[in-house]
């Protein structure tokens, strides 16, 4: 006998028909699933021979399901093929358009040979009476019983079905709150990473890696957007960050993919491209990916730049979840860009009046131009040199550019004397130090530059100013900024010396290891490239008109 039972969708629940195979076989009835075209979609690998023939080969079963079908579609009884055996088929959950037949088989008596049975044995490696011997291990059940045993089949098979679809849901909320649960975790670790002083860049590559991870893509990429000129529209400026297996180089992506991604960040909507036309544009991409998906960095109408996803791992569609995904994480990004831009307009302000003051001292002596920013260049290689990390060794540039601010508080008199300081003008020469320390305290940014400008004229045996501090007592940066200073001082032509030559600058410097300088930092020094350097100096001596030359002095700055 059989029964057929549709299913909720257009395909079978393979997994439920085979539970419940196993359940009623031992009793003597097997399963097969047809669609309503009479086409077999599955069957009880373990029926025997002869019911599978029924089910695989004989064409009457199939065309009496085709013939329910295009009926009533309800509960049948259908004409078996072979004597001994009956089948019924039933539409599950009663649905008069049923897309799916479950179909059960069951011996309910002894099997006799017909003008069948001998097709069947044609059709098999057994013959008539092998396929007999076969069929007759299987229990009989009584006609009378066998009706009922199809309606409890068939609840069955509802309630399997019902219980299996339940748990689809429940596992389709589960992967949900996951990616859910992800994407807020990635939102709240992008926030609370987000460092304004931090370059874009790194900020992008950390967030296109971790997009890629959580979002199962091929490659992740964000292309920044440039302003044309005279014009309110923007162009691409390139690739600023890319990150796993891009099938193509950044210049051919941009140049291939450059209509949809302009297209996405003008019109400021997400865009999918799920399929790659061979008519379109970028075409040529087609054996090297499969799908990508656009999604534009706007804030406030401005368009940023643009959040690229290329491919699935698990090669699937780009989807909703994606999209929410990309587009939450594209405005996180946005709003980094957007306040990244406005931390650097106001560094540029700030830093634009620190060099603005620092000409101003130079300024009071044509001798010292320049000597404010070579210094802060200096005192930078040398950080770098001995390993320090990128953002110390930017405070050290700009401790280097403010250490002589104290020099404000010293009369232009005493700045500009020809020839050698008094003792007195030399005493009041050495209160710039903690006089631009002064002026610097009370700038809370600038707390942790201080040390830099109050101790950049102590030395390492102790016999400097203002607090005659030694060796290690003296902070780093002023050990390494007294270095710079030195070197430029002797470098540069003053008003009471010419200056020395680099060879002879470099000697003195590594004589005075261990009295004036810190020795490691000395031997750091003298290694360093001082071609940039030389250029500088050429540029800043061309400007100096020739003078009478009244005095030496080979030790360093004032």
């Amino acid at each position: 006998m059989a029964v057929m039972v549709t299913n909720r969708s257009t395909h079978p629940n393979s997994t439920v028909l085979t539970r419940l195979a196993e359940r009623w076989r031992p009793a003597g009835l097997y399963l097969a699933c047809m669609d309503r075209e009479g086409n077999l979609l599955w069957h009880d690998s373990h029926m025997p021979r002869l019911m599978a023939i029924a089910v695989t080969a004989d064409a009457s079963i199939a065309q009496q399901i085709k013939a329910l079908s295009e009926g009533n579609a309800t509960k049948s009884r259908l004409q078996s093929p072979f004597n001994g055996v009956q089948v019924y088929a039933a539409p599950f959950g009663r649905r008069k358009k049923s897309a799916t037949w479950v179909v059960m088989l069951a011996r309910v008596d002894a099997i006799t040979p017909n003008e069948n049975l001998d097709r069947a044995a044609g059709k098999s490696s057994l013959d008539v009476q092998g396929l007999i011997v076969q069929t007759q291990r299987v229990p009989v059940i009584h006609t009378d019983l066998l009706p009922s045993l199809v309606e409890v089949a068939e609840h069955m098979y509802e309630d399997m079905q019902s219980t299996a679809l339940m748990q689809n849901e429940i596992s389709s909320v589960t992967e949900q709150l996951t990616t859910t649960y992800e994407e807020i975790s990635l939102l709240h670790k992008i926030s609370s990473g987000m460092r304004f002083s931090q370059k874009p860049t790194a900020f992008l590559e950390q967030v296109c890696r971790e997009v890629q991870e959580i979002g199962g893509y091929r490659a992740v990429a964000v292309a920044l957007a440039q302003p044309r000129e005279n014009s309110q529209q923007v162009d691409l400026n390139g690739i600023a960050t890319l990150v796993g297996n891009c099938p193509v180089n950044n210049d051919m992506l941009v140049h291939a993919l450059h209509e949809p991604l302009l297209d996405a960040l003008h019109a400021g909507d997400a865009m999918v491209y799920n399929e790659i036309a061979p008519d379109d544009v970028w075409a040529n991409l087609r054996t090297s990916m499969q799908r990508f998906a656009c999604v534009p960095l706007v804030r406030d109408r401005r368009p940023l730049g643009v959040m690229l996803a290329i491919d699935k791992t698990d090669h699937s569609e780009f989807n909703s979840v994606d999209m929410k995904l990309l587009t939450n994480v594209g405005n996180q990004c946005a709003i980094f860009l957007e306040n990244a831009a406005l931390y650097q307009d106001m560094q540029g302000l700030f830093m634009g009046v620190l060099h603005a003051l620092t000409r101003s001292i130079d300024a009071k002596d044509a001798y010292t131009r320049g000597h404010s920013q070579r210094v802060a260049e200096l005192s930078r290689a040398l950080a770098q040199r001995i390993g320090l990390p990128d953002e110390q060794c930017e405070r050290i540039y700009l401790s280097g550019l403010l250490h002589d601010v104290g020099k404000i508080g010293v009369p232009e008199a005493v700045l500009t004397k020809p020839g050698r300081l008094t003792d007195a003008e030399f005493d009041t020469i050495k209160k710039h130090p903690i006089i631009g320390a002064q002026i610097l305290g009370n700038i809370k940014q600038l707390q942790d530059i201080l040390p830099g400008v109050l101790y950049h004229h102590e030395r390492w045996d102790g016999r400097g100013y203002p607090y005659q501090l030694s060796g290690e007592a003296i902070p780093l940066i002023g050990r390494i900024i007294c270095v710079a200073d030195s070197f430029d001082a002797m470098s540069s032509t003053r008003t009471y010396r010419p200056a020395l030559p680099l060879d002879t600058v470099l000697a003195e410097i590594k004589r005075c290891a261990g009295a004036q300088f810190d020795p490691a930092l000395a031997a750091a020094f003298v290694a360093l490239d001082f071609s940039q350097y030389k250029k500088s100096m050429d540029e800043a001596l061309a400007s100096i008109k020739p003078v009478s030359i009244t005095a030496t002095d080979s030790s360093g700055g004032q």
